[in-house]
């Protein structure tokens, strides 16, 4: 249920530039060539590229240079290798830690090799999905959704992901979207699996299982553990949000993301129930505060009752348009403050309160203790009399729970 944004932190890396797609048909083909090319998945820490190449010359330079998924960024660095005039150049991509790689991820990838003559040679493209090579994977592709799984009946999948289409069509046209390409879903069966298939967020979400599914709006990939219609609708949500507020300037808090992410979910799953009692306990975290999700995993449950709970209000109470509006002007660049007042009217503050006026009645004052504890004992006499009228015994049961340790 969180978005996740990478960057590659490779120590192999030189620099980065725009990915043009094109070979620079300029460079001679002879006298290099390649004889071989091969990669090796060893999920989840690396992929190994290899090339195995020939030159009449002695090859003294391997470059090689790739992008991951839709990025329009390039990356290249120097695969090991010995010079010859038969080389065969190993480069490891790493996959995991702070260079963690989601599954379902496509790289594509090209080699540049230079002899000592001075002769260059540019590769065409290469490319390979990365993902388990354990399980035996199936895809199914339908309208924005190509969804990758193993060990599933097919039909169920289908079925599943049409359910979820149908629902993010009024997402689509909040953000003004029309033609969307097909963005990859990732599916995986067992905790154990997501062990090794989900980004490490913190040690207690990690053995806590607080996430389920994680998007990486960068990449057009999510990964959700277990085929669940929900999970697919809220991942796919946040794919949707990013690919149409792809703007630089563009900055949407983690609330309304996360809101709107869980308002085309089938209903509150409980989430209603956790507001009240919140706000019944004047526990409810500012909304000045939940501009980015919550580090702490205790409060990740109300941060994601709350999201739900007031971009549920704002739809049903002022209306698609305006959600509409709201996240036109974010798309622009409007920050969150001003976009909440040109289309609500009001400031961000008062959006707040409008909201908490509409939850249902609860007392925020501190209970008293004291008068729980003697309408609990009331209610414990009255039922003990049916049975039982005795005075003694009521005095003595009323020392009693004075006294629960005696």
């Amino acid at each position: 249920m969180l978005i996740f944004s990478l960057m590659v932190g490779l120590t192999t890396v030189l620099t980065v530039s725009p990915w043009d797609g094109q070979s620079d048909a300029s460079l001679p083909i002879e006298p290099i060539k390649i004889l071989s090319t091969d990669h090796k998945i060893n999920f989840p820490n690396e992929v190994v590229l290899t090339v195995e190449a020939e030159s009449q010359s002695e090859i003294t330079e391997v470059t090689l240079y790739y992008k991951l998924g839709d990025r329009a960024i390039k990356v290249y660095g120097y695969p090991d290798f010995e010079q010859g005039n038969r080389v065969l150049a190993d480069f490891v991509i790493n996959t995991d830690g702070r260079s963690f790689l989601p599954s379902g991820v496509d790289i594509e990838y090209q080699y540049r090799i230079k002899d000592v003559e001075g002769n260059i040679f540019q590769s065409p493209y290469f490319s390979l999905e990365y993902k388990n090579p354990a399980y035996q994977w199936r895809r199914y592709r339908q309208g924005m959704i190509e969804i990758l799984w193993h060990d599933r009946p097919r039909h169920t999948v289908i079925a599943l992901t049409n359910t979820a289409i149908t629902r993010l069509e009024l997402l689509k046209g909040l953000l003004g979207m029309t033609d969307v390409e097909p963005m990859k879903a990732v599916i995986v069966n067992s905790s154990r699996e997501a062990l090794y298939s989900f980004p490490t967020v913190s040690h207690t979400a990690t053995t806590g299982h607080l996430y389920s599914g994680f998007a990486f709006g960068d990449l057009n990939v999510f990964v959700l553990l277990g085929l669940d219609v929900d999970g697919v609708v809220h991942e796919m949500a946040h794919l949707l949000i990013d690919e149409a507020l792809s703007s630089p300037r563009a900055r949407i808090p983690a609330w309304l993301n996360e809101g709107l992410a869980m308002y085309f979910e089938s209903g509150p799953r409980g989430r209603d129930t956790t507001v009240v009692r919140a706000a019944r306990h004047d526990a409810l975290i500012p909304l000045r505060n939940m501009n980015r999700n919550p580090g702490r995993p205790d409060e990740v449950r109300l941060f994601y009752a709350q999201s739900w709970s007031l971009v549920n209000y704002m739809m049903t109470v002022h209306g698609e348009q305006r959600m509409a509006e709201l996240l036109a002007a974010i798309a622009k660049g409007d920050p969150i403050r001003e976009a909440i007042i040109e289309v609500y009217g009001i400031s961000l503050e008062g959006l707040e309160e409008w909201w908490k006026a509409g939850l249902p009645t609860v007392s925020t004052s501190t209970p008293d203790t004291g008068i729980e504890r003697m309408s609990a004992l009331i209610t414990g006499v009255v039922a003990t009399a049916i049975a039982i009228v005795s005075t003694v015994w009521v005095r003595n049961s009323i020392r009693h729970d004075q006294n629960p340790t005696a």
